[in-house]
């Protein structure tokens, strides 16, 4: 046994056929055929089944619904909160009041208030991978203590159909158009959610009016990819 040992010592050492072993050609990874596109063509043939089973997860299986929930709640805490640095002390109340005013009429929907947007925002960004606010401007005459509200918007309402070049030469890809430069020009979203119904059309809006909400996990990735993508089959 000794004797074994000791001319292991010496045994000349197999040499590796690839620097790294998981881009050799073994019987362990003989299956093993990564896919090469880019993520956004890899999302846009896959987006849409991605988005519909994690919102089904977190629906029908309660540990998906409690990491969201988490998560949410970590993220989120008590919500943004700003606070004024200006010097006049009667300046500062008056902008807090407004403040406060503003958030209980920030959703365009009436349903909830500012600090709950936020929840909604990240709530939908995690389990849909995206989410979109677009900035509505109200009139004077609407009443509004700020002529502005935010309509949020789950994944599903842009247009992921929408592909083409348009005759400025910009390019519309997945639902966005981008200008020569590679900057985001506009969204094109339904007004009413897909799942709805009759959506009709969908709608160009120029991208200073809507925020656009991910979390980019390569370079150049234009959309979002649900949160749970990588743990969907073994929650199921």
């Amino acid at each position: 046994m000794l004797l074994k040992s000791f001319k292991q010592l010496f045994k000349k050492p197999k040499i590796k056929s690839s620097a790294w072993d998981a881009s050799g050609s073994g019987r362990r990874v003989m299956y093993w055929q990564p896919e090469r596109s880019g993520i956004n063509s890899l999302l846009a043939h896959s987006i849409e089944t991605l988005r519909s089973r994690s919102r089904d997860m977190v629906r029908k299986n309660p540990y998906a619904a409690n990491i969201i929930d988490t998560i949410v709640a970590n993220c989120v805490g008590t919500g943004i909160k700003p606070q004024s640095k200006a010097k006049d002390p009667e300046f500062r109340k008056k902008v807090q009041e407004l403040w406060l005013k503003w958030t209980d009429e920030a959703d365009s929907c009436g349903a909830s208030d500012f600090y709950g947007l936020q929840s909604l925002v990240c709530r939908s960004m995690i389990e849909g991978g995206e989410c979109f606010v677009r900035l509505r401007n109200r009139k004077p005459e609407d009443g509004f203590s700020v002529p502005l509200q935010l309509q949020v918007l789950e994944s599903e309402h842009l247009d992921n159909k929408s592909n083409q070049t348009l005759a400025n030469g910009n390019v519309i890809r997945s639902g966005i158009e981008f200008n020569r430069l590679g900057q985001k020009e506009a969204y094109y979203l339904f007004r009413e959610h897909p799942g709805e119904g009759s959506f009709g059309e969908s709608v160009r809006v120029p991208a200073s009016d809507v925020l656009h909400i991910y979390k980019p996990l390569r370079p150049g990735q234009i959309r979002g990819e649900p949160w749970l993508s990588n743990v969907l089959l073994k929650l199921y």
